[in-house]
Order: C-alpha cells, then sequence, then structure tokens
C-alpha cells in the first residue's frame, strides 16, 4: 500500500496527514501557520520528516491557498501568506524533500478532494463552492480538475449578485451573512450569535429574517449563473455554514424564481469532508503524478 503525505495551508494552522492510496487518512496533525517565509520552510521540513520515519512516502501533495500555477509552482498570490507572494512553491519545497510533489489551489483541492471521498464520488461533473470569509470554488469535468486559462477558474466569488453590483466575496459570504446579520440585530461584533443561531433566530425576528433572505437571494444568484455556466451534475456547497439546514430551502425558494429552473436545476448538497477534503485532493493528485493511471 503506497502513502502519501497531504497538506493543508490556512491562514491560520496547516493541517497535515498520512493518507494512503484508497483516500483512509492514517495520521493527522496540525501547527500554526508560521509568520515568516523561513519558520515556513523548517516547519514543513520537520513535518515531512516526522511523518517519514512512521510511513514510507511516495509523494507529497499541498493545498495551497491563492492564485497557482501548478505546472510551474509560480505563486502570484498566496492568500493570507503574504510573504510567499510571487514565490515559486514547486522550488521552494524541492529544496525541502526530495519526494515528488504536486501543489494546487485550495478550493480546487476541495473539490478534488469531494470527487474523490466525499459528496461527489457518483458524478462525473460537479462544481463546489466553498462559502467562509470569501467564496471560493472548484470545478470538476470529466473527473478531471478544469482551471482555465490563467488558473482562475472557480473564482465564483467575483460574480456580480448584489443590488448594486456588489460581488459575492462581499454580500453572499459567510462574513456577508454576518455582516447582514449584525446590522439587522444591531449588535457588536462581539456579541454575536453563532451561525447556527442566527438560522433558529429567523423565524422569530422579522428583521433577522429579512437579513438572512436577502443573503441567501445574493448567494442563489451565484449558484444560479455558475450551473448556468457549467452545466454540472450536482453543486456541492462547502464551509461551516453549509451544514445548516435551512439554507437549501432558502436556495431553493430563490432559484425556483429564476428564468429556465425547471430545465437548468441540479442537486444541491453540502460537502461531507470538512477540511479534510483539500488534503485528500492534493492527495488524489500526487497519487496520479506516482501512478497516472489511477483514478
Amino acid at each position: 500500500m503506497q502513502h502519501f503525505i497531504g497538506f493543508d495551508v490556512g491562514g491560520t494552522h496547516i493541517k497535515y496527514g498520512v493518507i494512503d492510496e484508497e483516500g483512509e487518512e492514517l495520521i493527522n496533525e496540525e501547527y500554526d501557520t508560521p509568520e515568516d517565509a523561513e519558520t515556513f520552510k523548517k516547519k514543513w521540513k520537520d513535518a515531512v520528516e516526522a511523518c517519514q520515519k512512521e510511513h514510507d512516502i511516495v509523494a507529497i501533495g499541498v493545498s495551497f491557498p491563492g492564485h497557482i500555477n501548478p505546472h510551474t509552482g509560480h505563486a502570484a498570490k498566496a492568500g493570507a501568506l503574504e510573504y510567499l507572494d510571487d514565490h515559486n512553491l514547486l522550488e521552494m519545497f524541492a529544496e525541502l524533500t526530495d519526494l515528488p510533489l504536486v501543489v494546487e489551489n485550495d478550493a480546487n483541492c476541495a473539490a478534488l478532494g469531494e470527487m474523490w471521498r466525499g459528496a461527489g464520488q457518483r458524478y462525473d461533473n460537479l462544481v463546489c463552492i466553498t462559502l467562509g470569509t470569501g467564496i471560493g470554488g472548484g470545478i470538476i469535468v470529466d473527473r478531471e480538475l478544469y482551471r482555465g486559462s490563467h488558473f482562475h477558474a472557480g473564482e465564483f466569488g467575483v460574480i456580480p449578485v448584489g443590488n448594486n453590483g456588489e460581488c459575492m466575496h462581499e454580500v453572499a459570504s459567510a462574513k456577508g451573512l454576518m455582516k447582514a446579520c449584525r446590522q439587522a440585530l444591531a449588535l457588536p461584533e462581539d456579541e454575536m450569535p453563532h451561525g447556527k443561531e442566527i438560522f433558529e433566530r429567523m423565524d422569530s425576528d422579522v428583521h433577522l429574517r429579512e437579513a438572512v433572505n436577502d443573503w441567501g437571494r445574493f448567494l442563489a444568484r451565484g449558484v444560479y449563473s455558475v450551473i448556468s455556466m457549467f452545466d454540472p451534475q450536482v453543486v456541492l456547497i462547502g464551509g461551516g455554514v453549509s451544514e445548516q439546514e435551512k439554507l437549501y430551502p432558502l436556495l431553493m425558494r430563490h432559484l425556483e424564481k429564476f428564468e429556465m429552473w425547471d430545465a437548468l436545476q441540479v442537486p444541491i448538497h453540502p460537502c461531507e469532508l470538512g477540511n479534510q477534503a483539500g488534503r485528500l485532493g492534493a492527495v488524489w493528485l500526487a497519487l496520479r503524478k506516482a501512478a497516472p493511471r489511477q483514478k
């Protein structure tokens, strides 16, 4: 059985695990994201060496934020890790290990992980939309990742969906939901209820209900746009808010009002893997690189 290391690099934490060729995770660990490049490299190398002491590692997959060219390794932007902007990640990692390695955008990796071991296993064509501070996404066509000509495919967050042209990042993200609800409740940020409580309270608070409904309409506009462009078999929603059961009836109520929804509609489901999806997707790519015949 072949073993791989999957890394999911985030702005706050770096999660990693040893994963076998069937997608089973044998160990998983995490550490705080370093604040400078030298510390980042040292802690990453230490993590790899610790895994190698316990397992015979074939290759490494790295899920990384920002605009990544997976062929050259160039990161035009590295998300919250600004100290790695305009760096060549493949060259940097090659200085730290002699193992084969792939690096890919984190939202793309999440889509691949869901396709391999999550909610997308039964589908050949899917779109994954992740709702967090911003909005990201990944597109799978015939069980292959679609990256676009400039590796920007899946940047759904820039779609204008607001009444005044505001983008999805601003008004349809989880952050956008919290901002709208904070204004509706007239509460300071540190007194805001959590997402689950917002959906529970909306039935009895007209102002909160209006705020959530407006947010749902903005999100539905983006989802509808993505479906009309890519005609997937399914749309998967990720991020903490995706766990709220009331989200899906809310989306459907707005989607049903759009022209041609009867013809365009596809299932919309929550993702299943949580924060494990990114490192699984990265390992799927590493597995393909190590043995291209396997899928």
